[in-house]
């Protein structure tokens, strides 16, 4: 029987159903106009055989017995200077090479005096299967599944204009050997263990927008702010929303800010503030809004035809966090008379089906 508690739950917040994961509304992990550092690149890593039942066990009564196991290897003083160095995103026992139970990570980074007073969220891509996370030597928390995105609240531990250290205790549990492990059996690919997606540091102002849902219609959008305060006081906060035509060229095709899909003449095609009331300290809650496009650019084959939603977060009339996110407008069919799949009309040809069918 799993043993180790899911950190992701749902609460009802004035009547919208947001996600939590440890203690954080579960923010966006897309590119954000926001302070950022990233964190991939060279890493110290240590192999270690680790005990996996240890590590799927409740950290309620694992976590003393895991910090006992690490020999001081989550401290910021730690001598890491005879560990190999891996590259960050990437795999510690990559193929061909034999599968190892697990390892320790740790990454020494600066960080500038900029940094002060601001929010401050550990963002994580993946990493493969169970991870631990310190900060300074501080426990930040975990998360088990190889393949989910996490992130932890890390404002309390960092040191502004002074270098702090990250340690990872990554454990990848050979499949098979426990029911709770996803995949659990057999599978066609590699089980190899590690940081497998980027790592990065986002500040905010206290009060920000954690993401930006958008659920498209072939003649318009269904919008879902997820707003947060971490402490502070009591605030009423307004949010602006704008729907820009956006286009995808040589320039900005692998440009990961949305805002480079926005031309400089681009102006807003549907528009909305719509007031979120009052946030309380440590508050969440989450704002709706509905636009309708009339005569919309829909995503072909031939034709990406993006929109980017930009939102603002309003205080005093000032704005103090944004947040984008990039989507298309179109109809993804799967025909159930043969093997074919039609994007807005257009078939889509891929590898693996078994035939195409005439026309409709």
């Amino acid at each position: 029987a799993a043993e180790l508690s899911p950190t992701l739950g749902f609460k009802t917040i004035g009547g919208s159903r947001i996600a939590f994961q440890d203690g954080l509304p579960v923010p966006t992990f897309s590119f954000q106009p926001r302070l950022r550092l990233d964190l991939s690149g060279r890493w110290r890593v240590d192999r270690v055989p680790m005990d996996d039942g240890l590590s799927l066990t409740r950290r309620s009564t694992a976590l003393k017995r895991i910090t006992a196991e690490s020999g001081g290897r989550q401290q910021p003083n730690y001598d890491d200077g005879t560990w190999s160095v891996v590259d960050v995103p990437g795999s510690f026992d990559p193929p061909p090479a034999s599968p190892v139970e697990g390892a320790w990570y740790r990454k020494a980074f600066d960080l500038p005096a900029t940094w002060q007073n601001q929010t401050v969220t550990l963002k994580f891509g993946a990493a493969n299967y169970v991870a631990d996370a310190w900060l300074n030597g501080h426990y930040l928390g975990y998360h088990e599944g190889g393949s989910t995105p996490f992130a932890f609240d890390v404002t309390d531990w960092l040191i502004a204009g002074d270098v702090n250290v990250l340690a990872v205790r990554v454990d990848n549990p050979a499949w098979g050997t426990r029911q709770d492990i996803v995949p659990w059996g057999l599978t066609d690919w590699w089980n190899y263990g590690g940081l497998t997606q980027p790592v990065w540091l986002e500040a905010t102002s206290s009060i920000y927008a954690s993401r930006a849902d958008v659920v498209p219609h072939l003649d318009g959008a269904d919008i879902a702010v997820t707003l947060h305060q971490r402490r502070g006081a009591p605030a009423a906060v307004q949010v602006d929303m704008s729907v820009l035509p956006a286009t995808v060229d040589q320039g900005n095709v692998t440009n990961l800010d949305p805002r480079s899909l926005v031309p400089s003449t681009s102006v807003p095609i549907a528009s909305e503030r719509v007031d979120a009331g009052q946030l309380a300290a440590d508050g969440t809650t989450q704002v709706h809004a509905s636009f309708t496009l009339l005569y919309a650019d829909l995503w072909t084959t031939e034709t990406p035809a993006p929109y980017v939603l930009e939102v603002s977060v309003v205080r005093d009339d000032r704005p103090v966090s944004q947040n984008c996110a990039p989507f298309r407008v179109g109809r993804f069919e799967s025909k159930t008379d043969c093997a074919r799949r039609v994007l807005t009309g257009d078939p889509v040809h891929s590898a693996g089906w078994a035939r195409d069918c005439a026309p409709d």
